[in-house]
């Protein structure tokens, strides 16, 4: 009798797997998706992120909407981002790229006048969901370009937008509207991105339309919920980008939901204020002056709470999504939800916390760029799972694209994997793809890279690579290099695999600069003058990595003669239908302009012009945008 109930419990068994394997086959299932990212969300700072270890002192911060959806779906525990800053960040994600690529490393400038923004010869992954007759809409945060019919959301595949084509916006409009339309048409016009009124669609919204204390994330919300309302019942599904600026600064947020926050939290301002982690903080003890030393750790402990507050209020109304989607079970069931933050939480007297990892946004090590994810579908995810294998945001593109059922063009780069399969069965999707974290510093480049369970760290410009093991050591607290007998090996086989990827953009120089003031960006010369940067053969200890700039520009154009006179030549390898060139001096300021249309060639004349260094920077067709240095 044994015997035969071991049968059918094998039996059962085989049944089962067999009914797990076919329910994983989701390629072309088109489910509805909502894509929802958070802005500089710390990594603890999420429930299902946290556990009996986490220290209470640092402030537990309550989300039991997100903890719903993640432990009744897959939470990634191993997710990370491409980058660990806002644009470039979201530049990978929605281009399937990494953004050095395309020259997209630093975060745009903090103007709404710019002309620049991701190049168009990039299909962004809504646009191929489009052409299979989703309904795709963006709300919130863009961050990827500020001209309209190139670089704004309907341009690069949705059908609606309301949001900020910025990278930030402050909470209230009783903070900049008023004063954007009051400069506006005079000679200080408002150019700072966090200053420009909301924008529905192409227009900016009506200045009545909301009032000047309402709350910007649940502005979002309330659109995003509208949107369900009029898409559930359409015959083609629908895919949301709600991109949140919550909780990045200002850290602003409704005085009463702050006032809530510490009646439903009695403790956490006293355990922040007495935390070791405040107290012992560089901020605090960099100052020898006790009531200088008070004062900040108050600082701190405010923007902690805030923080808190923005937090809670985000997660709230990511549960009025939520309802809005259980209106229709059938609706809500298959739809796929997925949740992340765009880079590491920036900490301190920024708020965020992101225990057990180190450092924070802007880092190579994990707390800059492992970030809080799940993907939850009740469809296809009946039970909750955690996945402790790598994930990329890179690898939403193919992942989301494969699901509509919709074609990735031959021609497209894409870094990232598909791996919704995998996800739901546990398998690793990434057994021998890298993840890739670089960052370019003052005269180097900081770097890790991440493949399997270990990770290898690199930073400063004279640094050496140190390796971790992160599945037992995520905090990267033990450098293996001296105590694993294969720790060389390790690194060698890791860094084999870096300088292949490397070789494909070690020519590539920014297409921007962030917050370009007063003379230049510091970085730019680095760039395009001395050639300190980017050192990818010093990073990755390969000559095939030294920098062939010369070779690179004589494909694209050529000028002559340099030095030059009165005059030069620029000639390109083809015609170019929309042609922009600048001159710059040194340090970056704009000397002279000159666009130019259906030309294959051109003379200018810089007769006016001082003798010096300038340099050049060409764009041609927005498919384009590269500089040179030349001398007059």
């Amino acid at each position: 009798m044994k015997k035969n109930n071991t049968k059918l419990k094998y039996f059962a068994l085989v049944i089962m797997f067999a009914n797990l394997i076919v329910s994983a086959q989701t390629q072309g299932s088109k489910p509805n998706i909502v894509f929802i990212l958070a802005d500089d969300l710390g990594y603890a700072d999420v429930g299902f992120n946290r556990d009996s270890s986490y220290p209470t002192d640092r402030g537990i911060i309550p989300t039991p909407n997100l903890d719903a959806l993640a432990t009744n779906g897959i939470i990634c525990t191993n997710g990370h981002v491409a980058h660990p800053f806002c644009g470039p960040s979201r530049a990978a994600l929605l281009t399937g790229i990494y953004p050095h690529r395309i020259g997209a490393q630093y975060n745009l400038p903090n103007n709404i006048t710019t002309d620049l923004g991701i190049p168009t010869s990039e299909t962004f992954f809504p646009k191929l969901l489009q052409d299979v007759n989703y309904n795709t809409a963006a709300f919130g945060k863009w961050h990827l370009g500020f001209e309209e019919g190139a670089y704004q959301p309907l341009d690069r595949g949705f059908d609606y937008f309301f949001g900020f084509l910025g990278g930030g916006k402050n909470y209230f409009e009783r903070r900049y509207e008023a004063a954007f339309y009051r400069r506006l048409g005079g000679a200080n016009p408002v150019t700072n991105e966090y200053q420009d009124p909301l924008q529905r669609n192409r227009d900016y919204v009506d200045p009545t339309e909301f009032g000047l204390d309402e709350y910007l994330t649940d502005i979002l919300t309330d659109e995003a919920v509208g949107y369900i309302d009029n898409n559930a019942s359409s015959s083609d599904p629908f895919f949301m980008y709600v991109s949140y600026n919550a909780p990045h600064t200002p850290l602003q947020a409704p005085q009463a939901e702050i006032d809530a926050f510490k009646v439903n939290n009695p403790d956490f301002e006293d355990l922040v204020r007495n935390s070791t982690y405040v107290t012992n903080s560089n901020p605090v003890t960099k100052l020898t002056d006790p009531v200088e030393r008070e004062a900040k750790i108050e600082e701190i402990v405010t923007a902690r709470i805030n923080y808190a507050t923005m937090v809670v209020n985000m997660d709230a109304n990511i549960g009025r999504i939520v309802d809005e989607l259980k209106k229709d079970m059938s609706v809500f069931n298959n739809t796929l939800i997925v949740f992340l933050s765009d880079n590491g939480g920036k900490v301190l007297t920024a708020g965020a916390v992101n225990y057990p990892l180190a450092q924070w946004k802007g880092s190579v090590n994990e707390g800059g760029h492992r970030v809080p994810m799940f993907f939850h579908w009740p469809n296809q995810i009946s039970t909750g799972q955690t996945y402790n294998h790598l994930v990329s945001a890179l690898d939403l593109y193919p992942t989301f694209v494969d699901l509509a059922g919709g074609t990735i063009p031959s021609s497209k780069t894409l870094d990232g994997v598909s791996l919704m399969d995998e996800l739901i069965l546990g398998e690793d999707a990434r057994e021998d793809n890298p993840i890739y974290v670089v960052r370019p510093q003052k005269g180097f480049q900081n770097a890790s890279i991440n493949l399997g369970k270990y990770k290898i760290v690199k930073k400063g410009g004279n640094g050496q690579w140190q390796l971790f093991d992160t599945d037992t050591d995520i905090g990267e607290t033990q450098n293996l290099v001296s105590t694993l007998s294969n720790a060389q090996e390790i690194i060698d086989d890791i860094l084999e695999k870096a300088v292949i990827w490397a070789k494909e953009f070690k020519d590539v120089k920014p297409g921007w600069f962030d917050n370009e003031r007063n003379g230049g960006h510091p970085h730019r010369t680095l760039w395009f003058d001395t050639q300190e940067l980017p050192q990818y053969d010093k990073l990755f200890g390969s000559s095939e990595l030294v920098l062939g700039v010369d070779d690179f520009f004589d494909k694209i154009y050529a000028v002559y003669p340099n030095p030059i006179t009165n005059t030069f030549n620029i000639k390109f390898n083809k015609t170019i239908r929309d042609l922009n060139l600048e001159l710059l001096s040194s340090t970056g300021k704009s000397i002279k302009k000159i666009d130019g249309a259906n030309v294959g060639e051109s003379t200018i004349d810089v007769s006016n012009l001082s003798s010096g260094m300038y340099i050049l920077r060409v764009k041609a067709d927005n498919d384009m945008s590269v500089e040179k240095l030349i001398k007059i």
